[in-house]
C-alpha cells in the first residue's frame, strides 16, 4: 500500500518554481518512494535527524515517513538544501 504524499509549504513553493520536466521527474520519484519508502535504491537516511533524502539529478528531496503519510519537508538544489536543514 502506497503512502499519501504531502508537500510542506517550502517544498511546494520550490516544486512549483521548477520547470515542467523537472517537476515530472520529481513527481515520479515521489510516487516510487511512496510505494517503497525505505528502499535503499530510492533514498537514504540522513545522519542525526529523522529525515531521509532522495536524489533527482541536481535536486534533493528531504522527507519523513509518518504512516500513512510521506511528508516532503523540502526540495531544492544539492548545494543549498542541506544548509537549510540545519536552521
Amino acid at each position: 500500500m502506497a503512502l499519501e504524499i504531502k508537500l510542506a509549504g517550502t517544498a511546494l513553493k520550490h516544486f512549483q518554481s521548477l520547470d515542467k520536466p523537472t517537476q515530472k521527474r520529481i513527481q515520479e520519484k515521489l510516487t516510487a518512494i511512496a510505494a517503497q519508502p525505505f528502499d535503499a535504491r530510492l533514498s537514504k537516511p540522513l545522519v542525526g535527524v529523522s529525515k531521509r533524502t532522495a536524489r533527482v539529478g541536481d535536486y534533493r528531496i528531504l522527507f519523513e515517513v509518518e504512516s500513512p503519510l510521506l511528508i516532503v519537508a523540502d526540495i531544492g538544489p544539492r548545494g543549498r538544501i542541506y544548509r537549510r536543514l540545519n536552521r
